[in-house]
């Protein structure tokens, strides 16, 4: 597999108004007082990950800005949530908040009326949060403790850009839409699915994606994970949350896969489980910056249908069997994305019900065989180019806030 994804079909560019610079001229940030930009976003590590696109690196010109001290990044995540640990532990310099959060359901539970209350204090925490940190923008990325902050920063005049990843609408995408200064989606079909109210202000760009996930050298990572050369290498992962269902038909298809070729399995926190006798099989709970490594091994990918796992995979050119969470396990999101993924040939998709370790075994044997085609069909996949163009919304956003 190349050491570095190809740059083609890339999804469209944002629009030329909304250049680094402000409608007066303002340049980028020469003043005294650093910007205040506010991240927002949790549950997954898929609302958080984008953040770190955007924010985090030097190649585009808000990490530019952010590097030299010229922008100053807040998060406002829960308080307890996924991205706490992400953001503490690999970003020590961003000024980490956490506030209030409750669930946001489509279905009637007792909870709802609980944790309407944990939304409403959230509300509350956020506007405190934003007023004191003097927020210049807010860029969302969704999950449940997104919408107080949306909600908090529309009432205090602060422009917020929201992004969903899946082709449709999550409910904290559709509860913050109306607050939204900009709306950004990863996939073009969802222009679809958003009100005509609202279509003017949203844009596909594509999913913002760390430019680390495509810099990793194969030989080096191989030598991390003491692979085989001589074996292909299948790529098993879940998300950030694991897939226990996955993991468990994965297992019985184990003693197969690996008398052929090297597995890497990502099974996700707490979910890790005996095997005995597997020479080529690797297991992780989870894999932060080494992700990058497991997808320089991998000739194949075996995953769910989150948005941040496939565009990922398409921008690497990795060949792909998705097998998307049922709808009696999710709204639906991961099916539409496999089947727009499928539809465009950059992937092939399986229901899990369809599967048992003999069909997992199956579709691998075939799906190798097929290499150089499904990687063909990959090249018309969006590359990973979004992160430079929200980077640039950002700026642009800041730039003008800084010259009224």
């Amino acid at each position: 597999m190349p050491e570095s994804a190809p740059r083609s079909s890339a999804p469209a560019a944002l629009p030329n108004a909304l250049t680094a610079e402000s409608p007066h001229g303002c340049p980028v940030n020469g003043g005294s007082e650093p910007w205040n930009l506010v991240l927002t976003g949790g549950g997954t590590a898929g609302h958080v990950w984008p953040h770190f696109a955007i924010a985090d690196d030097a190649s585009n010109e808000l990490g530019q800005l952010v590097a030299n001290g010229r922008v100053k990044v807040h998060y406002v995540g829960s308080h307890e949530g996924m991205e706490r640990d992400i953001v503490q532990e690999s970003a020590p310099g961003w000024h980490y908040v956490g506030v209030a959060t409750g669930k946001l359901r489509r279905y009637f539970s007792w909870k709802n009326f609980t944790d309407a209350l944990r939304v409403f204090k959230g509300f509350f925490d956020a506007f405190f949060v934003l007023g004191k940190v003097q927020a210049d923008v807010v860029f969302s990325k969704g999950g449940f403790v997104s919408a107080p902050v949306v909600w908090a920063a529309w009432l205090r005049g602060v422009p917020v850009v929201i992004h969903e990843s899946d082709a449709t609408p999550a409910l904290a995408t559709k509860l913050t839409l109306p607050f939204a200064h900009r709306a950004l989606v990863s996939f073009p079909q969802t222009l679809q699915w958003i009100s005509p109210l609202f279509r003017s202000r949203t844009l596909a760009v594509g999913l913002p994606m760390r430019n680390r996930l495509f810099c990793a050298d194969k030989k080096t990572a191989m030598l991390r994970f003491e692979l085989s050369n001589e074996r292909k290498t299948l790529l098993v992962f879940g998300g950030s949350l694991g897939a226990e269902a996955l993991n468990r038909l994965v297992a019985t298809a184990l003693p197969a896969l690996c008398e052929i070729y090297n597995v890497i399995h990502v099974v996700g926190k707490g979910k890790s489980f005996e095997t005995k006798g597997l020479s080529f099989y690797r297991q992780f709970e989870f894999l932060r910056d080494d992700m990058a490594l497991a997808y320089a091994c991998a000739d194949l990918a075996l995953c769910r249908a989150g948005a941040s796992s496939i565009f990922e995979c398409a921008a690497l050119r990795l060949p792909m069997i998705l097998v998307p969470l049922g709808l009696n396990q999710s709204r639906g999101d991961q099916i539409v994305n496999a089947r727009l993924f499928e539809a465009s040939g950059w992937a092939q998709w399986v229901k899990e019900e369809e599967l048992d370790g003999n069909r997992i075994v199956a579709l691998v044997n075939e799906a190798m065989s097929d290499l150089p085609a499904r990687k063909s069909r990959l090249e018309s996949a969006p590359a990973a180019d979004a992160a430079g163009e929200v980077a640039k919304l950002l700026v642009s956003l800041m730039a003008r806030r800084k010259a009224l």
